[in-house]
């Protein structure tokens, strides 16, 4: 059986199978189509283009049609949805009530990687470049790590967007997923030191990275080699949502800052101690620690067993193309058992 999607709205550019890799993946299982009426499934995004939408759906839907909102973000979940926890639900509207399920962390299995997380899949550029990239790194001793954090231009360095309303700190205890936008953008106003970097919308007058033409290679070349210490703080906390941020950190050289309780899956790539881990505290308590972190043997060790084992993770195209399988299965699972 082949399920036919039609994503819808504003943010249909915004979910997985708007990504050319996890859509050649899912195929012939799922295929797009650009036709409404010959969708099983028409596919949101965001929770905005179901209140916007819904009249419009209720009015179009065939009977046979489901609606589907598959969220690959937490942020959105939190801050903008009003139940992002609860996985059957009906949107109300004046010409009655519209149903649809909702997909996401928490709610499905969609997002729940074996060795590679649901972001890095999403272009086939991030496992390539880290291939490389942790290859090098995996080449330094302890020694080499000391003199490149020795001639580093920054101590520390806040590469995010400046958040600071108290909506950012949503959060739904139970179902283990809460904001860290603004608890992030807290840390960073409280750390303090001539060698600071801090950017991002918000902090300065740069571009958005969506309107730059390649922004992960620009944040590499920007800061490879450049800071001590980075933050790669996640916008929202669930222990299964892990974006590119820990391995930028990585990446250019530079110890992370990070934010994982014990049951979080970084813990099953990284060793421990292989990052500053900020769980638990206050943005002026992590502060505070953040200030006394000082670069010892074991946490040198730490680290160049974190850049070794990740230079052997995406240099192995099995575990790869394994977690592609992985993701088309569980998407393709999820939507079927809808029709």
């Amino acid at each position: 059986m082949t399920i036919k999607v039609h994503p819808f709205g504003d943010y249909a550019h915004r979910q997985p199978l708007a990504y050319d890799p996890i859509r050649r993946a899912c195929m012939p299982m799922v295929t797009i189509t650009d036709a409404f009426d010959a969708a099983d499934i028409i596919l949101l995004a965001h929770t905005k283009d179901l209140e916007r939408h819904a009249e419009t759906l209720f009015s179009r839907l065939a009977a046979h049609q489901r609606v589907v909102l598959l969220s690959e973000e937490p942020l959105w979940d939190c801050v903008w949805a009003k139940d992002p926890i609860t996985r059957a639900q009906v949107f109300d509207t004046e010409a009655g009530s519209l149903p649809y399920v909702y997909l996401n962390h928490v709610t499905s299995d969609i997002y729940d990687f074996e060795r590679i997380p649901y972001f890095l899949l999403t272009d086939y550029a991030y496992p390539t470049r880290y291939g490389c990239w942790f290859m090098e790194n995996a080449r330094l001793s302890q020694q080499d790590w000391v003199a490149r954090f020795a001639g580093a231009k920054w101590d520390l360095a806040f590469v995010a967007e400046y958040r600071n309303e108290p909506r950012f700190d949503a959060a739904y205890p139970d179902a283990g997923i809460y904001g860290l936008g603004r608890w992030r953008t807290r840390l960073a106003l409280a750390c303090t030191g001539e060698r600071l970097l801090r950017m991002g919308s918000g902090w300065n007058e740069l571009p958005r990275r969506q309107t730059l033409p390649d922004w992960h290679l620009e944040k590499y070349l920007d800061l490879r080699g450049r800071c001590v210490v980075l933050s790669a703080v996640e916008n929202t906390y669930h222990r299964a949502y892990i974006t590119e941020k820990i391995f930028d950190s990585f990446a250019i050289g530079a110890m992370p800052l990070y934010v994982a309780g014990a049951d979080h899956r970084i813990n099953d790539l990284l060793p421990p101690g292989a990052f500053v881990n900020l769980y638990g505290l206050t943005p002026e308590a992590a502060a505070e620690q953040i200030a006394r972190y000082t670069a010892d043997p074991q946490g040198l060790s730490a680290y160049c067993e974190a850049q070794a084992r990740l230079a052997a993770l995406f240099n192995t195209p099995s575990l790869l193309c394994a977690e592609y399988d992985r993701l088309a299965q569980a998407l393709t699972r999820n939507l079927a058992a809808l029709i």
